[in-house]
């Protein structure tokens, strides 16, 4: 059985021998890695290029374009049986592919696995990590609370699957909530996957399209599966209230607290994280900034 990886880069000159290195090192042996260029300024595509190694195939964009188109350009260069991807900053475990392809082999039901994750700083120092639980109803999981880490998923060949062009910014959570509501999912809660924290995602920074990009899959999943939203009718109410917190987020981060306090209004009843911060959102921004990412690890 043959593992395509995709790995879409730009200007990831830092980290990307690392990440190319722990797919080399795999345990596994049957593999190709397929990286997209998506025109790099930097040295990226050079130290791609260096690596004489013909399961490595790289392929350069004509033009800059956004993370999901990026991601739809590599699946069409990706045969293999199955399908994983590993951002440039990003590591794998020796044993990643191995321990996943095991747990397909005994399943053949099984469309997607996911894995636990450690968490790196910049250096690679590990500075936390995270176990999900294995077994119960995956798709109910995720609404009350995503979970999948993108490094660390693997899915099999054998079904249409695609990324959303459009989306810039939860590009895997559309893909993978879309899988979740329709097919079998597996979890491993063995630590496969070093995903590297920066600044940016420890500061959980704002943008507008965050919110809207979840709700439009949010949408689209219990549109296209009309029983869902019966099925599931408390985590359908925490996917919702999720969506328009971060909604509120931005609208804080835009200084238009007043609108903010009403996105959070029409949940603060969910539970007491929810109630908690739609109190805070009565207090100025500032108080709200501080004692927010203060009460975020209990969501």
């Amino acid at each position: 059985m043959k593992v395509s990886i995709l790995m879409n880069g730009y200007n990831c000159q830092k980290y990307v021998k690392e990440a190319i290195d722990s797919v080399i090192a795999q345990t596994y042996e049957n593999w190709e890695l397929v990286f997209i260029n998506n025109c790099s300024t930097d040295q990226t595509l050079e130290i791609v290029e260096s690596y004489d190694n013909e399961k490595i195939k790289c392929i350069s964009t004509s033009e800059n374009i956004p993370l999901g188109a990026a991601r739809e350009v590599g699946l069409k260069y990706c045969d293999g049986d199955y399908v994983c991807f590993l951002d440039t900053d990003d590591l794998w475990l020796s044993n990643k592919l191995e321990k996943q392809l095991e747990m397909f082999k005994k399943d053949i039901d099984l469309k997607m696995v996911y894995t636990g994750v450690y968490f790196i700083n910049g250096s690679g120092k590990c500075i936390g990590k995270y176990t999900p639980s294995a077994g119960g109803d995956i798709f109910r999981r995720q609404l009350v609370r995503y979970e999948i880490n993108q490094q660390s998923v693997m899915i099999r060949n054998d079904f249409d699957f695609s990324f959303d062009q459009n989306k810039k910014y939860s590009v895997d959570y559309c893909l993978f909530m879309s899988i979740c509501a329709k097919y079998k999912v597996g979890v491993l809660e063995s630590k496969l996957v070093k995903y590297r924290m920066h600044d940016s995602n420890l500061s959980h920074s704002v943008n507008e399209l965050e919110w809207i990009e979840q709700k439009d899959t949010l949408d689209n999943v219990f549109q296209n599966n009309l029983d869902l939203e019966h099925m599931y009718p408390k985590e359908y109410q925490l996917a919702y209230a999720r969506v328009f917190y971060y909604k509120a987020r931005y609208l804080m981060s835009v200084n238009e607290a007043s609108n903010a306090r009403v996105e959070l209004k029409k949940y603060y009843k969910t539970n007491l994280f929810y109630c908690s911060l739609y109190l805070l959102s009565l207090f100025p921004v500032s108080l709200w900034s501080f004692l927010h990412k203060k009460i975020r690890r209990f969501s």
